[in-house]
């Protein structure tokens, strides 16, 4: 599918480019009858405009949607209640975040680069690591602001947001995808029970993704309320919410 849109997308111009010049060599007769007249480059481009679009937000679906039943069901699997003290990073999140990287490779010689809204460079390290020293927090308890109460809420209740229009960049393609699966792993965990280490592993996990995924996404404080609100549930759902420290978290996050 992704071929295909880019195919697509490369031809849709170069046909526009074509057909406004013959327009211009041949100019349709004015005297037709609208039922005789052939479609207008603009109705024209705008349909094909639209098959792209279509082939493209299908491709992102079905690999958000793959990395989705990913994490639901190493979420639904799990005995998050008598789970022990979390030593390591599940198996299931480094598995997303080797799929995500394969996908950035695939799809970075087909697509340009694309824009970042915020701080989603390597010169910003510093930003990075407060706010995953804030997820990582043993004091966590995420309190979103009006704002972020907004975002959020226009998230997780208009289905355009996580299944929107992509555009014809990899880092809007890769957030595509990975909004779908951070998305699924929200709801999964508001589906289960959480003992003291079950919401511990989760932190270390969120820690880890956020580590990994904020280089692939338009917008980094995205990732963030995302993340922060995955580990917000997992404290409400928890019966013995207490929290780990975020030097241990980050020490269980480092590569081997």
């Amino acid at each position: 599918l992704k071929f295909i849109g880019r195919y697509l997308h490369d031809n849709n111009k170069q046909w526009y480019q074509r057909r406004v010049r013959a327009e211009e060599m041949f100019p349709p007769d004015q005297s037709a009858v609208p039922e005789q007249l052939s479609p207008t480059v603009t109705e024209l481009s705008a349909l094909a405009g639209d098959t792209v679009q279509q082939v493209l937000t299908k491709y992102v679906n079905i690999k958000g949607l793959s990395i989705s039943q990913m994490i639901h069901t190493s979420v639904k699997t799990r005995d998050w209640l008598s789970a022990v003290e979390p030593r390591n990073v599940r198996a299931a999140m480094k598995r997303v975040v080797e799929e995500i990287t394969e996908l950035d490779i695939q799809i970075g010689s087909l697509f340009e680069e694309g824009a970042v809204r915020g701080p989603n460079s390597d010169s910003s390290r510093r930003a990075h690591s407060h706010n995953g020293s804030r997820i990582a927090s043993s004091k966590y308890k995420y309190t979103p602001s009006d704002t972020e109460n907004s975002l959020l809420n226009k998230l997780f209740n208009d289905q355009v947001e996580i299944f929107g229009n992509i555009q014809f960049t990899k880092l809007s393609i890769l957030t595509g995808v990975i909004k779908i699966g951070l998305k699924a792993f929200l709801e999964s965990v508001r589906l289960r029970t959480f003992g003291k280490y079950g919401l511990q592993q989760v932190q270390v996990d969120v820690y880890y993704l956020r580590e990994y995924l904020w280089r692939f996404v338009e917008e980094e404080r995205l990732l963030n309320f995302l993340l922060e609100e995955v580990v917000s549930s997992a404290v409400d759902r928890c019966i013995d919410p207490v929290t780990m420290e975020p030097s241990v978290i980050m020490l269980l996050c480092e590569p081997s």
